[in-house]
């Protein structure tokens, strides 16, 4: 299987009254880096100073924006006017699928910010880009645990064949969500300074929930539900 072409991901926001909203994301190469997205660099919004995550790494002498704001800026100036919970039927298009869901804005624009933050090169966030691969919209919190920890797992493996040091026992697996955490309350700062409504601020809100997923996905009784799952590689001799 090769990417090396990117991948192309569309999301439709289509509401009660016919308004559409769409947004075409190019996720380039194999990295499956997201070409810039078209804003106005001047906005103060978009400087990675302005409230700086206190977790970047990023040195603003020699970054002026900060490349996760800079592409959501595009997308939360076209629903600074919408509330969270106006009813929409949202439609995400790849190259092999298409998924439709009626839902509230919020659920559909959490999808959305949540693939845009985990593909516009922050050093923090890039470690969510290989989820990118196998996108899945409105996932649950058990899929999203699921999907997770496969990825972070085949990294450690990756890491393995290079004969660098694996994490076979996930030691730093909650480590890398309370990172999110982090970078949550710094965009909760910056989406408060674009006047208007609650729509892109409570799908943050959705992200946070899901951002404390390594605090419990651990858990032995969420490890005991998925066991029987994987019956016939625990009984093989």
């Amino acid at each position: 299987m090769n990417n090396q072409s990117g991948m192309k991901v569309k999301y439709e926001f289509i509401f009660a009254d016919n308004h559409r909203e769409e947004f075409a994301l190019n996720l380039t190469g194999s990295y499956l880096h997201l070409e810039p997205l078209p804003v106005d660099e001047n906005d103060s919004w978009v400087k990675l100073g302005f409230h700086q995550c206190e977790n970047c790494p990023l040195d603003p002498a020699e970054h002026e924006y900060c490349p996760v704001a800079r592409n959501l800026l595009y997308v939360v100036t076209r629903f600074k006017d919408h509330v969270s919970y106006d009813p929409v039927s949202t439609r995400v298009s790849t190259g092999s699928r298409q998924i439709m869901k009626n839902t509230s804005l919020q659920t559909g624009l959490s999808s959305l910010i949540g693939l845009i933050m985990a593909t516009s090169g922050c050093p923090v966030l890039d470690k969510f880009r290989p989820m990118v691969f196998t996108h899945l919209p409105f996932s649950d919190e058990n899929e999203t645990i699921f999907r997770a920890i496969s990825v972070y797992l085949l990294a450690q493996y990756l890491r393995a064949a290079e004969g660098k040091e694996a994490d076979w026992k996930l030691e730093k697996f909650e480590d890398m969500y309370t990172r999110i955490e982090e970078i949550n309350r710094a965009f909760f700062k910056r989406f408060r300074v674009i006047k208007g409504k609650d729509a892109n601020v409570n799908a943050l809100l959705i992200l946070e929930v899901f951002a404390q997923i390594g605090e419990f996905s651990l858990s032995d009784n969420w490890l005991k539900s998925f066991k029987p799952l994987f019956t016939a590689f625990l009984d093989e001799q």
